[in-house]
C-alpha cells in the first residue's frame, strides 16, 4: 500500500431521536365507572360486586378487584363494563393474555367502547402483534374521534414503520384533543427530525419542555440543534438532560459528539469516557472516542477503542472502518484492508473508498 495523505471522514455515531415512551399504557378504572342506583337490591348482586371491584381497583388491589369482577360476570355474563375493568386489572398485573381476552369480549359486547379497543391495542402491542394493535387503535378512534391516547399510540406504531407523515398526523390529532400532551409534542418533533425539518422539531421539543421538563426531550432538542450546527446550544441542552438524569449515558455520548463537532477533542474524549463509565457495554461511545483520539494522533488508543467496540458488537461496521483507518496510520496495511473489507460487507459504503489502495 502506498501511504499518502488522504481526507479522512471520521464516523461519529450519535443516537437517533427516541420516542417518549415504551408502550406501558394509560389504563385505569374511574370512580364514575360505578353503577349508580338509589338503593341496590339483592337482585343487583352483579352491580354490587362490580362496584366493589372499582373500589378495590382504586386502592391498587388488583387481585381482589379481579375476584370482584369475576363475581359480577358470573351473575351477569353480558356485563360489558365488568369485562373491561377486569381486563384493566389484569393489564396492571401484566397478565396481557388474560387482559386481551377480556378486552376482546368487551368489544364483542359493545363495538363502540373506545376504551376497550384502546386497551386491546395496548395489550396487542406489548405482545408484539403490531398490525392488530394498529387496527385496534383505529377502531378506538372510529368509536371516539377525540381519543387522544389512541391517536398517540397509533402514531408510535406508524413511527416505528417509518410512516412519518402518518405518525405526524396522529400526533397532531392527539395534541388537538389534549393540548398539554407533552409526549405527543416530543414525538412529533422526532418525526420532523426524520424528515429533516429541524427547526420544526426544535419548536415541538421546546413546546414539550414547556409542559414537562423531561431528560429525553432535552436530549432530543440537543440533537436537533446539533443537526443545524448549533453545537453550543446542543451542549447546553444535553447538559440539562444530564442534570435531570445523571446516568443518561446516551446524552453524555451526544454531548461528546457536539464537542467533537466543535473541534473540542479533549472535551469529546472526556464525555465519551464518562458515557463508558456509565455503561461499559456501550460500543458506540468506544467507537466515538476512537475518532476523537485519531484527531489527536493517538492511533494506538484509537485502535484499542475500536477493538473494544468490535468485541462488544461484532457487526459494528463503522468500528471496523475506523479501526482500519487507525491501522493504516500504524503501518498495518494488511489489517487495515481486512477491516475495510469487513466494514463494506456490513453495509458501510464509505469503507470501499478506503480499500481502493488494497491489493
Amino acid at each position: 500500500m502506498n501511504y499518502k495523505l488522504r481526507i479522512t471522514n471520521h464516523w461519529i455515531v450519535a443516537l437517533s431521536f427516541p420516542l417518549s415512551v415504551v408502550f406501558t399504557g394509560t389504563i385505569s378504572a374511574q370512580i364514575n365507572d360505578t353503577v349508580k342506583a338509589t338503593t341496590l337490591q339483592p337482585a343487583q348482586g352483579a352491580e354490587i360486586s362490580y362496584n366493589n371491584g372499582i373500589a378495590d381497583f382504586g386502592k391498587a388491589d388488583f387481585k381482589t378487584a379481579i375476584t370482584d369482577f369475576d363475581q359480577a360476570i358470573n351473575l351477569k355474563p353480558d356485563f360489558e363494563q365488568a369485562y373491561l375493568n377486569r381486563a384493566n386489572a389484569k393489564f396492571k398485573l401484566k397478565d396481557y393474555a388474560g387482559a386481551s381476552s377480556d378486552y376482546t369480549k368487551a368489544t364483542a359486547l359493545n363495538a363502540n367502547d373506545d376504551k376497550a379497543w384502546y386497551g386491546l391495542g395496548m395489550t396487542q402491542n406489548i405482545s408484539g402483534t403490531k398490525e392488530q394493535a394498529m387496527e385496534a387503535f383505529s377502531k378506538a378512534i372510529l368509536a371516539n374521534s377525540k381519543n387522544a391516547e389512541s391517536y398517540f399510540y397509533r402514531g408510535e406504531l406508524k413511527f416505528q414503520t417509518k410512516d412519518y407523515s402518518g405518525a405526524t398526523e396522529d400526533f397532531s390529532n392527539a395534541i388537538a384533543f389534549k393540548q398539554d400532551y407533552a409526549d405527543a409534542y416530543n414525538d412529533r418533533g422526532s418525526c420532523k427530525v426524520e424528515t429533516k425539518d429541524y427547526k420544526g422539531a426544535i419548536e415541538d421539543y421546546n413546546h414539550a419542555i414547556g409542559i414537562n421538563k423531561n431528560a429525553n426531550t432535552y436530549n432530543n432538542l440537543g440533537s436537533a440543534q446539533r443537526k443545524l450546527g448549533n453545537n453550543d446550544d446542543a451542549i447546553a441542552s444535553y447538559s440539562v438532560a444530564l442534570a435531570l438524569k445523571p446516568d443518561y449515558f446516551e446524552a453524555m455520548n451526544n454531548r461528546g459528539t457536539a464537542k467533537f463537532n466543535k473541534g473540542d477533542y479533549d472535551g469529546a474524549i472526556a464525555d465519551f469516557g464518562k458515557a463508558i463509565e456509565m455503561n461499559s457495554s456501550y460500543s458506540i461511545a468506544y467507537n466515538n472516542r476512537a475518532t476523537a483520539e485519531y484527531k489527536q494522533n493517538k492511533y494506538r488508543d484509537a485502535k484499542n477503542d475500536c477493538d473494544k467496540a468490535i468485541t462488544l458488537n461484532p457487526n459494528y461496521g463503522y468500528a471496523y472502518m475506523n479501526r482500519g483507518i487507525a491501522e493504516e496510520m500504524l503501518r498495518m496495511p494488511s489489517d487495515a484492508c481486512n477491516d475495510w473489507h469487513k466494514a463494506a460487507s456490513l453495509g458501510v459504503a464509505a469503507a470501499s473508498q478506503y480499500s481502493q489502495d488494497c491489493q
